[in-house]
Order: structure tokens, then sequence, then C-alpha cells
């Protein structure tokens, strides 16, 4: 019997909570075409379930770090991509009849991680070999890895600002609950002072009551 089209696997990224989310509600689509959005919504609440993100404040910032997050991972896509691409377009040299053919299929199998032997045959056909192929790929765009660095740099900077705003954001909550249970145990402290206080006078009332009352010793005669 088939399942039910609204049964989710108990591993399905989709049967993670949705957590409050600030860009949905401004209208900002954080994803680009072909990204996968299961995978922005399961780090997105994982970095707000670990953050433990509460007020609106809180899951604002813990949202923007995870923004930084993800756009580091772009940075560093991008860097494997862009090496990747000139490594394919290396293949291009001694043909002339199909290498736009062969370009795209190096590339896919570099993409893929998929080297098989017709691939390394074009790779040699061009007078390299895999390690000659990717140290004359990241040569030839060395300019643009380093930009793409000074980029995840930047992301670092910008998500270590707004860490340390989460930070204030979050110990200012805790300092109040400190205080309103600092002010809890202090009120408990005076209130047992008092008992003590009221335990001491009501004794040392009865005790005056009882040498008050009694006769004084009669005058030898």
């Amino acid at each position: 019997m088939a399942d039910s089209p609204n049964k989710t696997d108990s591993n399905s990224l989709t049967e993670i909570p949705a957590a409050p989310s600030i860009g949905e509600l401004l209208g900002v689509t954080p994803i680009l075409p072909g990204e996968s959005e299961a995978s922005y919504r399961a780090g997105h609440n994982a970095v707000i379930e670990e953050l433990d993100a509460k007020t609106t404040l809180q899951v604002y910032l813990a949202e923007k770090i995870y923004d930084c997050l993800w756009w580091i991972r772009r940075y560093e896509d991008q860097k494997r991509i862009t090496i990747i691409s000139e490594m394919a377009h290396q293949t291009e040299k001694g043909f002339s009849r199909d290498l736009t053919q062969k370009k795209i299929d190096v590339r896919e199998a570099l993409l893929g991680d998929n080297i098989n032997s017709r691939v390394m045959k074009t790779i040699g056909e061009v007078g390299h070999s895999i390690e000659s192929l990717r140290q004359s790929g990241y040569a030839k765009k060395r300019e643009e890895i380093m930009q793409l660095d000074q980029q995840i740099a930047l992301q670092v900077k910008i998500l270590a600002s707004f860490q340390g705003s989460y930070e204030l954001a979050f110990n200012r909550k805790l300092n109040v609950e400190r205080l309103m249970l600092q002010n809890a145990l202090m009120r408990r402290d005076l209130g047992a002072i008092d008992e003590v206080i009221d335990d001491s006078l009501k004794e040392t009332g009865a005790l005056k009551g009882i040498t008050g009352g009694k006769p004084k010793a009669a005058r030898r005669k």
C-alpha cells in the first residue's frame, strides 16, 4: 500500500520545526537560484536552537549570524567552481572540433568528483596530470581566489560583530533574570531574618513576663 502523500520520513529535513523567521516577515528570500532551501532551513533552525534565540531581537541576530555562515559557504563553493572551470578550460587546448563538449564533460566530472579513465585520457592528451591541471587552474585564477578570500574574511568580521551583539542581547536577558532571582533570594533571606527577630522578641518578652511576675525575696528580719 502506498504511503500517504502527507506522510514524511522521520529523518526528512522537512520535519524540522520551522523557527520564527524575520526574513519571512520582511518578505526577504535568502536563497539564490539553484541553492537548496531545505539545506538552508535546516542550518537556520539549528543555529536558532543552538543559540536558544527567543525574543525578536535574538532571532534576528541569530539569522544574521547564519546568513554570514551561508555566504562564507557560497564563497568557498565559488572558489572550488572557479578553479574547476579553469581546469576544464585547459583541456580545450589542442582540440579544434569537439572542444566545447570535452570541456563540459571534464568540468562536470571534476565538479561531481567522478574522474574516470575517459576524463583522465582527455587530461593527458593536453599534457597534464590531474595534479598539474589543478595547479595550473589555481595559478590562472589566483587573483579571483584572493578576492573571494577577502570576501570570506569580511564575512568573518561581520559574523564576529553579530555574535558580539547577540551576546549583549542574550546577556541582557540573563542579567534581568539574575537580578530577579537575586531579589527573590534577598526577600527570602530578609523574611528569614524577620522571623528570627520576631522569635527572639517573643522569647525575650516571655522571659520578662516570667521574671517580672516572680515575688521578691522576703527581707531578712
